[in-house]
């Protein structure tokens, strides 16, 4: 706006309000300014409601405060509003109407699939265990990348023992290095025995678990897993999922099978079932030591050799292992 129309505009409607009496001219000469102009900055003036034309009056307008004219004008912009707003109402209504009329045909060939974000490895676990402990059938996962940390494994083990008493069918998918480092192979070898299904790949694409038919879980970022996962609910994309499963896991190498059990039950002595025994019963180390009049340190390396000839490395291994060659009965 420009700054010299402004101050015309500000002294025009001062000239009209405290001199009502005057004519249109009288005030032009006043202002300085022609009469054109004055007609000019009368008609903003009007624009925004601070003056209103009168026949009665000598310059054809009179004054309205700046409180009123503000009035004014919200309350014409909220009847345009409201206005606008009904003849939003009706369009919505029509266009409902028009398509309620017709069939959905793009929805006859849509399938409902719905993604569930699990942003963080907490999450993550927590839906794991949530969709193991609801599974009818089978689970399957491929694990490509580095082992789990070790101080899972018994946790692992104990989720593979529940579905296996459940009658779930597991398959799962590792790495061949994976596989190959010592308490992963002790693992896959005990899971195993207890149900689980166990093979090694050189390669796998993605990391995938995959819940009966109609539920899968990826990862946001198949380079980081730590950025969370995504579950996917449906069949549409399970199915695709579980063909390129059925893939690798064709191409995959079965496990080498364990020593027979009776073979190693003949290399054990007395003193070995004691310690076994013990362990199974949750016997803590020193106790151990004691009854055997050993020390702390022997005890250690004599404890490597066992579990090393049992192919375990976990107390909860142990046990799944004296159990396996009847040494509890």
């Amino acid at each position: 706006m420009n700054e010299l129309t402004e101050r015309v505009r500000q002294r025009f409607y001062g000239l009209i309000h405290r001199n009502p009496g005057w004519s249109l001219e009288q005030m032009a000469a006043e202002a300085r300014c022609s009469l054109a102009e004055a007609d000019q900055a009368c008609d903003a003036l009007c624009a925004v409601g601070l003056l209103v034309p009168s026949w009665s009056a000598p310059c054809g307008y009179v004054t309205v405060t700046p409180e009123a004219a503000l009035t004014r004008l919200f309350s014409a912009e909220e009847r345009q509003t409201e206005a606008h707003l009904q003849h939003l109402a009706r369009i919505r209504g029509a266009v409902a109407s028009l398509i309620g009329g017709y069939p959905r045909l793009h929805d006859e060939r849509r399938e409902s699939v719905e993604i569930e974000t699990l942003p963080t490895p907490e999450l993550v676990n927590a839906f794991l265990e949530d969709a193991g402990s609801t599974c009818g059938v089978r689970m399957r996962s491929m694990h490509p990348g580095g082992p789990p940390p070790e101080e899972l494994v018994d946790a692992m083990l104990l989720r593979d023992k529940e579905m296996e008493s459940r009658g779930i069918r597991v398959e799962t998918l590792y790495s061949r290095r994976t596989a190959e480092v010592p308490y992963m192979a002790a693992y896959l070898t005990d899971a195993e025995r207890i149900g689980r299904e166990a093979r090694t790949a050189d390669y796998l694409p993605l990391r995938m678990i995959l819940f009966d038919d109609d539920l899968a879980v990826l990862p946001i970022n198949p380079q980081d897993s730590s950025e969370g996962a995504s579950a996917i609910h449906g069949q549409a994309l399970a199915r695709s999922l579980h063909a390129l499963y059925d893939y690798c896991w064709h191409t995959s190498t079965p496990l080498r099978p364990a020593a027979p059990a009776a073979a190693l039950a003949e290399e054990l002595d007395s003193q070995d079932l004691i310690v076994l025994r013990m362990l199974a019963d949750g016997v803590k180390d020193e106790a151990i030591a004691r009854h055997l009049g050993i020390s702390s340190r022997t005890l250690s390396r004599y404890m490597t050799g066992l579990t090393d000839r049992l192919g375990v490395h976990t107390r909860f291994q142990v046990a799944l292992r004296v159990a396996e060659l009847g040494l509890l009965d």
